[in-house]
């Protein structure tokens, strides 16, 4: 087994996040969308990515990293699975990847960091996914879907087109 694999499977340490999110390939297009020192900065901040399920659940992790005083988690609720397509979810993994990846830092507003973590997706072939997750969030009135902000960030992904995953030419 190669090392980024050894190393991406650090992040996977909930088994019911691998088993549901295998079964539509999402796990193997993120595995092939990260860097391998994306995939260390990662390890390093001792991120986990879970599977959630709506409004509450419990959740089991095994062989957790307990001599960091932290642990950063990736989570995405299960129940958006059948919704939204495959590569919409793993939009929204590398778009949650970007938050971890830009460390946090303090912006004047709530946007400014989900405009970096839009671009970050959007940098790995993604933004078209980031796009039609926006869109499906407000014409379902899912919570956290401000119609204002959503339109902001759509336009702002599409005014830096990249390459689509999947596709040869935008």
């Amino acid at each position: 087994m190669n090392e980024k694999v050894t190393k991406f499977q650090k992040l996977l340490k909930q088994e019911d996040f691998v088993k549901h999110f295998s079964t539509r390939g999402e796990i193997t297009i993120l595995f092939e969308s990260l860097e391998e020192d994306e995939i260390d900065y990662l390890n390093q901040m001792n991120t986990v990515f879970v599977r959630l399920r709506s409004p509450a659940s419990k959740t089991v992790l095994n062989n957790l990293d307990t001599t960091k005083d932290y642990l950063t988690l990736i989570s995405i609720d299960q129940d958006y699975h059948g919704k939204l397509l495959p590569e919409e979810i793993v939009a929204l993994l590398l778009h949650e990847i970007g938050h971890v990846l830009d460390n946090e830092s303090t912006y004047p507003t709530y946007l400014d960091g989900e405009y970096i973590a839009d671009a970050f997706a959007n940098s790995k072939g993604f933004g078209k996914f980031i796009i039609t997750s926006l869109e499906k969030g407000l014409k379902n009135n899912w919570y956290g879907f401000s119609e204002g902000d959503c339109k902001l960030r759509i336009s702002a992904i599409r005014n830096n087109p990249v390459k689509t995953y999947g596709e040869d030419e935008l």
